[in-house]
């Protein structure tokens, strides 16, 4: 069994994980539309998942059908809010690609208590 690597910070779990996320050969196709409460996301491939103490990371960049790129990022761990979720991905992001103000960001919970953020990643869809 595949275990999450650990790490003791979440800037190391993110230069870790973003380095290799970004690679266009890791990027994920994206599936159709999920039913609620599916567990399509985060990704089941621990290479897309990272750990830092009780916080869990998951992150991908998905390339949808319509060859829209979306960078999509979730967080896990007891207790865990919103806005420290949103506090964990200004440091998980700060050191590649740091948030920028009225930078467009969209949030959900899910049922499984991740908390995901997900953005265009290209800024048009890719050509064919």
């Amino acid at each position: 069994m595949l275990s999450i690597q650990e790490h003791g910070t979440v800037e190391e779990a993110s230069s870790n994980l973003l380095d290799f996320i970004l690679i266009p050969d890791n990027w994920l196709e994206q599936a159709a539309p999920q039913p609620e409460g599916s567990s399509a996301w985060p990704a089941s491939d621990m290479q897309y998942q990272r750990r830092v103490g009780t916080l869990r990371i998951c992150a991908s960049v998905d390339v949808a059908p319509s060859l829209d790129v979306t960078l999509h990022i979730a967080f896990r761990a007891p207790g865990l809010t919103p806005i420290k979720a949103a506090d964990h991905l200004e440091s998980f992001l700060k050191q590649r690609l740091p948030l920028t103000p009225n930078s467009e960001w969209q949030v959900e919970v899910d049922d499984r208590r991740w908390i995901h953020f997900s953005r265009r990643y290209a800024g048009e869809h890719l050509l064919a």
